[in-house]
């Protein structure tokens, strides 16, 4: 029979055996402490990251801080405690005699998903180069350094075929593209008189020239595969096309009577910034001030792009609808508000590589 074992936070609260995700830890019936052996806890990281067949979570640790005020619950050792991980400053104390771990109700699902987070963090640490300079001085569109998503991005990619397909069912020729124009662009007269309101959905469908479609696919694919893999295919589409129907009531409101016919699908990938921004705020975009590349936080980057928009509405600028931009972006911060929780509930990865905990370098 084995030696009963005490809550190291608790002190005299005795441990309790229980299976999790099929291997034997202690828990402490009161905070919900976990007590890991390292074979248990190794075992565990490796089924949570699809990168790794087997794990050694103290190969991974980061530094030493301070000897912690609890002893271990197997050799009665004073525990000592580190960070979770070199780039992700979680406190974990750990016995160095026989290595097992114990982990707080609250930071549980970071250390069983440690070695997901630091893979993950390699692909967001990731450094620019001479290539992602060239690309974006070239495109001016930026890089993106995010998580990889998990699934495939089947609607982000139909999405961007249709549009491609749509455009070019009409681009070259002048008097379909009119006709297009006429009948599925939407005008804020008519939607305010409530005629045409089908102009809300297939206005995002329509694009005015092909530097307009690529640049708006561009971001259509640089946010969407993330965001369709957070949301699942379906809700993913739904909120899309939400974003770009609220965003053209936007445009209504702020051009009551207006004649001019508006298109693309700003206004909807707008809506997608903002849900990028509430759901990644640890990812980096670049962003080229003349010929020096730097990686800024999305809130830097897309508080850039809305300034910008700001800035055109003020020195009126024409032939952008700078109001369906800043609409679709209120839509999307607000539904990313909104939805967050359980988006991060969902994907527990998400939640943790939003933290502050996390080490990004820019």
């Amino acid at each position: 029979m084995s030696a009963k074992k005490y809550c190291p936070t608790c002190e005299r609260q005795p441990l309790e055996e229980h299976d999790f995700h099929g291997e034997e830890v202690d828990v402490c019936r009161q905070c919900q402490g976990v007590w890991f052996e390292k074979s248990d806890l190794d075992n565990l990281i490796a089924a949570k990251c699809d990168q790794v067949e087997e794990a050694d979570y103290t190969d991974n640790l980061g530094e030493h801080q301070r000897q912690a005020r609890c002893d271990c619950p197997d050799c009665g050792k004073r525990m000592q405690v580190f960070h979770l991980l070199e780039e992700y400053h979680l406190d974990l104390r750990v016995c160095v005699a026989c290595s097992g771990a114990w982990a707080t109700r609250e930071t549980v699902s970071q250390v069983v998903n440690s070695s997901a987070i630091k893979h993950a963090l390699e692909d967001m640490n990731r450094n620019i180069s001479w290539k992602t300079w060239v690309f974006e001085f070239l495109s001016r569109m930026p890089v993106e350094y995010n998580v990889k998503a998990r699934r495939t991005p089947w609607v982000t990619w139909t999405l961007i075929i249709v549009n491609a397909l749509i455009f070019m069912g009409y681009a070259f020729d002048n008097q379909a593209t009119w006709q297009v124009i006429e009948q599925f662009a939407m005008t804020p007269s008519d939607i305010q008189a409530g005629e045409n309101l089908w102009t809300l959905v297939t206005a995002t469908f329509l694009h005015g020239g092909w530097l307009h479609l690529a640049g708006n696919m561009y971001f259509l694919w640089l946010t969407g595969d993330n965001l369709e893999d957070a949301l699942g295919h379906w809700p993913f589409l739904l909120l899309y096309l939400l974003c770009g129907v609220l965003s053209g009531l936007v445009s209504v409101l702020a051009n009551l009577g207006g004649t001019i016919p508006s298109v693309g699908a700003s206004g909807a990938i707008a809506g997608l910034f903002g849900m990028y921004l509430m759901w990644y705020p640890n990812a980096s975009l670049t962003f080229l001030f003349f010929f020096w590349q730097k990686k800024l936080a999305p809130v830097w980057y897309f508080a850039l792009w809305l300034g910008l928009n700001f800035l055109g509405m003020l020195l009126g600028e024409q032939g952008v609808d700078y109001w369906a931009h800043i609409g679709g972006f209120a839509a999307g911060l607000a539904i990313g508000a909104v939805m967050r929780g359980y988006v991060w509930r969902s994907n527990p990865l998400l939640a943790h590589l939003a933290g502050p905990e996390v080490q990004v370098r820019r």
